[in-house]
């Protein structure tokens, strides 16, 4: 897009730790666009340039869970406006729905359904990271650029020590509880995440201890750096998320950009994503074995190339021109 004056994407939330965000405003900028965060100055530009810009939403129906009642309750009243002032003053307005319910829900998901149905009376409709719930959708970007995976090829696989990783904030939608359950007693997992509930950061453990697992939880927050190295030396990733809870998962795209294998549980995600590629393995973690794992393995280098060829930068920038001229 060449343009004298790039046009202004605004983009929400406007801070953020996760990297998510970074990636996709990269992708905006080679496009053109100035990038902005949705703060004041986003207020103000768009009352005074109406229809000049473009507003990209990211987790607004799930941004009212997880807090005290009162601020979740805020935050509502908040996002209905920031979604409605959107519609009213910019150009377009892209709604990323990453989720199809809360994380943070502790049981009624009611605001959650009222923010999509809003979008929906607004005619905003959804895009998401993953055909198969939207199309046109967006790609999810790695958390890699394509030059270091290509220097992650010629890497020697000898390395690769970790054989089983399960990584993240730990919550139970994740479905680890189920998983330690029925864990072969023999089979070596790392947990490598923290729990913040007491209660099921108790039950895990007792799990662990009552079955005699050969499981070794590293119970905080990882650094990137820790992280990166601990997907770098391993050789799977479990990802056992309940099904009709996440659209796309970011921790995938995190473990195959370091070129992990991923066992995955019977998800309408896992079976999509078990179709698309090679190094993806739908698994009954009960009958798990080191015989099993060995003969599933596909080696990191051919899991790159794999993955370059899928989510490189040019996909992303890509699928942002697409949604961008059609949403």
């Amino acid at each position: 897009m060449s343009q004298e004056i790039a046009e202004k994407a605004f983009m929400y939330p406007p801070r953020s730790q996760n990297e998510f965000l970074n990636l996709n405003k990269i992708a905006l900028e080679k496009l053109g666009y100035d990038v902005q965060p949705t703060d004041f100055a986003f207020i103000k530009y768009l009352i005074t340039r109406p229809n000049k810009a473009i507003v990209i939403l990211n987790w607004v129906e799930d941004r009212v869970y997880g807090r005290s009642y009162k601020t979740a309750v805020q935050y509502f009243f908040k996002m209905i406006a920031l979604i409605t002032f959107s519609k009213i003053f910019a150009k377009k307005v892209v709604w990323v729905k990453h989720n199809f319910r809360p994380h943070n829900s502790n049981g009624s998901t009611k605001r959650f359904k009222f923010l999509c149905n809003l979008y929906t009376l607004l005619r905003i409709r959804p895009v998401s990271l993953e055909d198969y719930f939207s199309s046109p959708s967006l790609v999810h970007p790695l958390y890699k650029s394509d030059n270091a995976i290509f220097a992650d090829m010629k890497q020697d696989e000898s390395e690769y020590t970790t054989d089983v990783l399960f990584f993240g904030g730990i919550k139970p939608y994740k479905n680890l509880d189920v998983v330690l359950s029925n864990w072969p007693a023999t089979l070596s997992l790392k947990i490598a995440g923290k729990c913040s509930d007491p209660t099921y950061t108790k039950k895990l453990i007792s799990i662990i201890e009552e079955r005699g697992l050969n499981v070794v939880w590293d119970n905080r927050f990882l650094s990137s750096e820790e992280l990166n190295y601990l997907l770098r030396t391993s050789k799977f990733v479990l990802l056992p998320h309940s099904d009709g809870t996440m659209i796309s998962s970011g921790s995938f795209y995190h473990a195959i950009g370091e070129g992990c294998n991923v066992l995955i549980n019977e998800s309408e995600f896992g079976r999509v994503k078990n179709g698309q590629h090679s190094f993806v393995h739908l698994v009954d973690t009960s009958n798990l074995s080191e015989k099993k794992l060995q003969s599933m393995f596909v080696p990191k280098r051919e899991v790159l190339e794999e993955v370059i060829a899928c989510y490189g930068e040019d996909k992303v920038v890509n699928a942002w021109k697409v949604i961008l001229s059609t949403v």
